[in-house]
């Protein structure tokens, strides 16, 4: 049995955080700035404080797929999914190039669209949105085709892409690339440059970009321009090859909402750049201390490239291409981007533990851009964000795919918080602290303190001046 003789004792000196600053602006502490039209919002630390944070379940609150069974429940590759008002989920399933409805409980309803060309048909079905009246928007990436569904599933239009229109409000070297319908009606569309055949010297990264396209093609704005994947050029048997470097940057684009919110982050930085409906810019700041980029990941590059490379090449000849490459010593700041239907931004920072499950830990931005938090996700792929729950995709043995829902909850209750884990941003954010313990011996034992407990005890010293 364990009996408390002294509730905390600090490593470090507190009484002077409450003589300096309130304990509000020393873990919220936000800088809004304009540069050239360009509203700039700097956080230095979160702005959530005890019982604010929000907190994510371990376990989902709903799954669907099978290994065997039948095979509306199989996935093949799921690359989009979206919840209706009324708790039916949409997947489109590209590895199967069908579009499936299942109603709240998981149990398949119909499919939307299958294999083929025609209307209501699918070659490479990519990213799938659902409108606040509930109709589905699917975008088919082989055929550049819009494809509208009501809100019960029924096919309600089919729309093509008119590529020599935005090819022509572009200059060489960049042309059109991916594009993604928005929930307004209008298109993002990101830029690819077509180069001559010399390939740069050392690291580089392509110049690429991206567009607004309005529904009728009327408006056709240049959001920003930024860096395609990082790559190296190395020596191979043919001559010169890139190849990207473990973790290479690359850039990310999200967008939510009607009219659309867009955001793009390149990774050159701890810095997303925000653009409104209205073309308004706000770049996000925020601190962040390198992540060291670990042998096992390194381990799995040299792995993965093997794989890509061995219908070409001996493995002796891979490892010496990759061999020729620098490893970067840090990962970039951030990877996976998303805004939530609320208008959140949340921002992947990378692996880590929620008490002994592994996670993954995000920033979260409050639509106004300031930092709120980190909150700890399973280790999923995450494709949906609402108010209340995150969807997305598990691999689990052999590869096998399931779609799961989680649950967000934004107000702890008494006594929660002691089961959350421990967030690795906040960890290293906080000064250190124990609690010392006596048991029946009389011998003293020390515990580390979570950090809900440190803002708690923080608080309370700030109230008693």
């Amino acid at each position: 049995m364990k009996t408390p003789l002294l509730l905390f004792a600090a490593l470090v000196g507190i009484t002077a955080i409450s003589a300096c600053t309130s304990v509000a602006e020393s873990f919220s502490s936000v800088e809004v700035s304009d540069s050239g039209g360009v509203r700039i919002v700097h956080s230095r630390g979160p702005r959530w404080t005890d019982g604010e944070a929000w907190w994510v379940s371990t376990e989902p609150k709903q799954t669907i797929g099978v290994l065997n069974g039948p095979e509306e429940y199989q996935f093949v590759e799921v690359s989009s999914a979206a919840r209706q008002s009324d708790g039916k989920l949409v997947v489109v399933d590209r590895g199967a190039q069908t579009v499936r409805l299942y109603d709240r409980e998981g149990t398949f309803v119909r499919t939307l669209g299958g294999p083929g060309s025609g209307p209501g048909e699918f070659r490479d079905p990519g990213q799938l949105l659902v409108t606040a009246g509930d109709s589905v928007v699917v975008w088919d990436r082989a055929l550049f085709r819009i494809t509208r569904f009501d809100p019960e599933g029924g096919l309600a239009g089919v729309q093509t892409v008119d590529l020599g229109t935005i090819a022509k409000a572009i200059e060489a070297p960049l042309y059109p690339g991916a594009m993604e319908p928005l929930l307004d009606g209008g298109l993002l569309v990101r830029l690819v440059e077509k180069g001559g055949k010399d390939t740069p010297s050392g690291f580089f990264r392509q110049r690429s970009g991206a567009l607004r396209v309005s529904e009728d093609y009327s408006i056709i704005d240049t959001l920003m321009f930024f860096g395609d994947l990082e790559q190296m050029s190395v020596d191979a048997p043919w001559g010169q090859m890139p190849v990207a470097p473990p973790h290479a940057k690359r850039s990310w684009i999200t967008h939510q909402g009607s009219p659309s919110k867009i955001c793009i982050g390149d990774q050159e930085g701890p810095e997303i750049a925000c653009f409104s409906p209205d073309g308004d810019r706000t770049l996000l700041r925020w601190t962040s201390d390198p992540t060291p980029l670990t042998r096992e990941e390194i381990a799995a590059w040299r792995e993965a490239s093997i794989r890509l490379y061995e219908l070409k090449l001996g493995e002796d000849e891979i490892l010496g291409i990759l061999d020729q490459l620098p490893i970067p010593a840090v990962r970039p700041d951030y990877s996976q981007i998303i805004l939530d239907r609320p208008g959140n931004l949340w921002v992947e920072l990378g692996p880590t533990t929620m008490g002994a499950s592994p996670s993954v830990d995000y920033l979260v931005f409050e639509p106004a851009g300031a930092l709120l938090g980190v909150v700890a996700l399973p280790p999923i792929q995450v494709l949906e964000i609402g108010d209340e729950y995150v969807l997305g995709v598990h691999h689990g043995e052999l590869d096998v795919e399931y779609l799961q829902v989680y649950e967000i909850r934004k107000q702890l209750t008494s006594g929660e918080e002691g089961s959350l884990g421990t967030s690795t941003f906040l960890r290293d954010s906080l000064l250190s602290y124990v609690r010392i313990y006596a048991d029946t011996e009389g011998e003293s034992h020390f515990e580390v303190v979570g950090e809900a407990d440190v803002i708690a005890v923080l608080i309370q010293l700030e109230r008693e001046g």
